[in-house]
């Protein structure tokens, strides 16, 4: 179950994350080379990315994980001679951000490449390393998709004020939706069993919510401990309907949270009792 927890109130201009204008085009940077912000968005009118809103939310799963890592980690790596508690923690903290910052890297080449096969400039000579995984996402995509209609599509729900970029949309067999959403994700498998967390489903909920008809919602899987088989889950109907009633709440608090709603948002209030809404076009 999934906890709203308000996190800590940050200082005006010193929110970061994704934005969009109201056209769809990204600018999580600005002419200065620097993160766009919540100041820059207001000054701006910009419409917040779905994973910036869902960055509002507890992820017990996460911090589970990350609270595992640290013990690993001063379990194995015991102080050093004349070490004060402070320049342990010190240490810990660089061991572990180091660690964190190769398992992103590792999935965001994955997803590159992925990327550029979808998008019909895949080169194999690219990045060696992470071929394997690549290798055996091509094998998955010529046994169940039908045809790639968009990869990384932006799309724009100007009604709830927000925006964000799909991995895939695409055709599937044995599917009786005219299309599918797909979101890739990296995950060290065990037991050739992955989780799919409730995040994700409201990712997917919100994407599914900038279309007409709404279509089938996917999360894929990519092993990260070894090359294999993509694990996929296609979220039911009843699970998304219950994940973008989840998402709105989250985007209720996030724009009471943060005292800012987009023009377009602004136009038609959120009403809690039409749980349903209509898709942004």
């Amino acid at each position: 179950m999934l906890i709203v927890q308000p996190k800590k109130f940050e200082a005006k201009g010193q929110s970061g994350g994704h934005w969009y204008t109201a056209s769809g085009s990204p600018l999580h940077t600005q002419p200065d080379g620097k993160n766009t912000t919540l100041r820059h968005a207001r000054k701006q009118d910009l419409y917040p990315s779905v994973t910036t809103l869902l960055g509002i939310l507890d992820k017990p799963q996460l911090t589970k994980w990350k609270c595992d890592k640290c013990i690993e980690e001063a379990y194995y790596k015991r102080p050093l001679e004349d070490e004060d508690l402070q320049g342990y923690k010190n240490r810990i903290h660089h061991n572990l951000k180091g660690e964190q910052g190769e398992i992103l890297d590792f999935g965001t080449r994955v997803h590159n490449q992925i990327e550029d096969y979808n998008n019909g400039i895949f080169n194999h000579e690219n990045d060696p390393d992470v071929l394997p995984y690549v290798v055996k996402y091509i094998e998955w995509s010529k046994d169940r998709l039908v045809k790639v209609m968009a990869a990384e599509k932006i799309v724009v729900n100007h009604r709830y004020g927000y925006a964000g970029t799909v991995d895939l949309v695409g055709q599937t067999k044995y599917n009786k939706f005219p299309s599918v959403l797909i979101d890739f994700k990296t995950q060290n498998i065990k037991g050739n069993k992955a989780n799919f967390y409730d995040t994700w489903a409201l990712q997917l909920a919100a994407y599914r919510k900038c279309f007409k008809p709404m279509p089938a919602c996917m999360s894929l899987v990519i092993n990260s401990a070894k090359p294999e088989d993509p694990v996929e889950k296609i979220w039911t109907t009843e699970e998304m309907k219950d994940a973008w009633n989840v998402f709105k709440r989250a985007l209720e608090i996030w724009q009471l949270q943060k005292k800012y709603k987009p023009t377009f948002g602004r136009l038609q209030p959120l009403d809690p009792n039409n749980l349903e809404g209509a898709a942004g076009e």
